[in-house]
C-alpha cells in the first residue's frame, strides 16, 4: 500500500471506468487498492444516460470521484459520457481521457468535455498512481459543502486587441458585487501585465494568480483569501504579474483544479483570458459556463470573430455557451447587428455602446462606472448583470435605498 495517503475509507476516493478494455481495467483496480482509493465500477460500454442513475448508491459519502474514459472506441459517444459524469458529486469529479490518439484536436476534444488529464496507451501503472495521489491530496484538502451548488465561470476573450474584455470584465464583476450581493472573483489570467488590478485601482496587490497556481498542493479556503485582493465593491481580484520576469509554465490540470475549486468558494468567477486559442484557454473555455468572445463592429475585428466561432464549432464548443459581444457600437458603425450576425452565422448576444470618456475617465482613475450612473452604459451592464444573477437578487440595491421608508 503506497506510503503516500492516509488510508481512505467510505469518505475519501472513489474511481470508475468506462469504455476500457476488461484486462486494463483489471489493471486500474489494482493500481487503486496500492493507493488505498476505492474501485468503484466498470462500465464496459458508454452508457451516458444510465452510469450517473446507477452510481448513486456506490457515491454516498465520497469525497470525489475520478473517472477513466477509453477515447478511441467512440469519440462522440465518449464525448457525451464525459459531458454526463462531470456533474457528479456537485463537479467533485476529475475526468482522465485514454487514447492511443495523440492529435491535438481530439486532445481538445477531450478538454473540452471536461477532462482534466489525457493518458496515452499504453496505460502506464506509475502515472495513473501519481495522478491519484494528486487527486486524493486535492480533494480530501477541501471537503464538499453540504448542499452547495457550484458557482458560475464566465470567461472573457477579445478576439484582437482593444476589443475591451477585460473593461466588460471588471464591471461586471463588480455590477454582481455590489448590486447584487453576489460572491464574486475577477482573475486576470494574462501572463504578464494585465489590466483588471489597475481597472480596478490595486496595482498594488501583493500576489498573482500564477503564485496561488504554484501552491495548489495545498491550496484551501484559508490560503486562498490570503492571496485575493478584495475591492470595495465587495468582488475579490486575483492580478496578473505585474512585471516582465518570466513567469513559470501553468500545468493545464492544475489550472483546471484551481478553476473547480474557485467555484466552490464563489457564486461567480470571471475570468479575463489572454488571446488566442491556447492550451490554457482550452482547459479555461472546457470548463466555464459561458464564455463571451468580445469584438468591436469593424471589419478587420468582424474577420477575427467570424475565425474564433468557426473554430470553436469544430471544436464542438455547445453554440448556446458561446455568447458574442459586440463592444463600442453605435450608430456611426457602418456594420449593423445584422450584418455581424450573418457573417459570423452566429446570434450576437449582447451589445454595448461606445462610451469612451466616462470609460477613459473610469481607467485613468482606477474607479469603475458604479451600477447607479445613469449612463447607457451603466444600464446595458445592469441588464447584462440582471440575466446572470439570481433572479431573487434582482432589484436588491433599490430594496435597499428605499429601506429607510420602512
Amino acid at each position: 500500500m503506497s506510503s503516500h495517503l492516509p488510508h481512505l475509507d467510505s469518505e475519501g476516493l472513489r474511481l470508475i471506468t468506462v469504455g476500457i478494455d476488461p484486462d486494463v481495467a483489471d489493471n486500474v483496480r489494482e493500481v487503486a487498492a496500492q493507493e488505498s482509493v476505492a474501485f468503484v465500477s466498470a462500465f464496459p460500454d458508454y452508457s451516458h444516460h444510465l452510469i450517473p442513475a446507477q452510481l448513486g448508491q456506490q457515491l454516498q459519502g465520497a469525497a470525489a470521484l475520478v473517472c477513466l474514459i477509453d477515447f478511441d472506441k467512440s469519440k462522440d459517444l465518449a464525448v457525451a459520457t464525459a459531458t454526463a459524469l462531470q456533474p457528479l458529486l456537485n463537479g467533485r469529479t476529475t475526468l482522465i481521457a485514454l487514447s492511443a490518439d495523440e492529435n491535438p484536436d481530439h486532445i481538445l476534444n477531450a478538454m473540452r468535455a471536461g477532462c482534466n488529464e489525457y493518458l496515452t496507451k499504453p496505460l502506464q501503472a506509475d502515472q495513473l498512481a501519481g495522478f491519484l495521489r494528486k487527486s486524493c491530496a486535492r480533494w480530501l484538502s477541501t471537503p464538499p459543502c453540504p448542499n452547495h451548488t457550484a458557482g458560475r465561470v464566465l470567461a472573457f476573450l477579445s478576439v484582437r486587441g482593444g476589443a475591451g474584455a477585460t473593461t466588460l470584465a471588471v464591471h461586471l464583476g463588480t455590477f454582481l458585487a455590489r448590486r447584487h450581493a453576489q460572491k464574486t472573483l475577477i482573475m486576470d489570467l494574462h501572463p504578464h501585465l494585465g489590466h483588471v488590478a489597475t481597472s480596478l485601482g490595486m496595482d498594488s496587490h501583493s500576489y498573482t494568480f500564477h503564485e496561488l497556481l504554484r501552491n495548489v498542493a495545498r491550496l484551501d479556503r484559508t490560503l486562498l483569501n490570503s492571496y485575493v485582493g478584495h475591492h470595495s465593491s465587495g468582488a475579490d481580484v486575483l492580478p496578473s504579474p505585474a512585471s516582465l520576469s518570466p513567469a513559470e509554465p501553468i500545468a493545464g490540470d492544475a489550472l483546471g483544479q484551481v478553476i473547480r475549486f474557485l467555484a466552490e468558494a464563489y457564486s461567480y468567477v470571471l475570468i479575463d483570458c489572454p488571446g488566442g486559442l491556447d492550451e490554457l484557454n482550452q482547459v479555461i473555455i472546457g470548463g466555464c459556463d459561458e464564455l463571451y468572445l468580445v469584438a468591436t463592429p469593424e471589419v478587420p475585428a468582424l474577420r477575427d470573430l467570424a475565425r474564433y466561432v468557426d473554430r470553436l464549432a469544430e471544436c464542438n464548443l455547445p453554440r448556446a455557451k458561446l455568447k458574442v459581444v459586440i463592444n463600442q457600437s453605435g450608430s456611426h458603425r457602418t456594420l449593423t447587428l445584422e450584418s455581424i450576425q450573418q457573417a459570423i452565422r452566429h446570434p450576437v448576444a449582447i451589445t454595448l455602446p461606445a462610451s469612451s470618456a466616462e470609460l477613459i475617465r473610469a481607467v485613468d482613475t482606477g474607479e469603475p462606472i458604479a451600477p447607479e450612473r445613469k449612463s447607457e452604459f451603466a444600464s446595458q451592464i445592469r441588464n447584462w448583470a440582471c440575466s446572470v444573477a439570481p433572479a431573487e437578487t434582482r432589484g436588491m440595491e433599490a430594496k435597499r435605498r428605499f429601506a429607510f421608508w420602512n
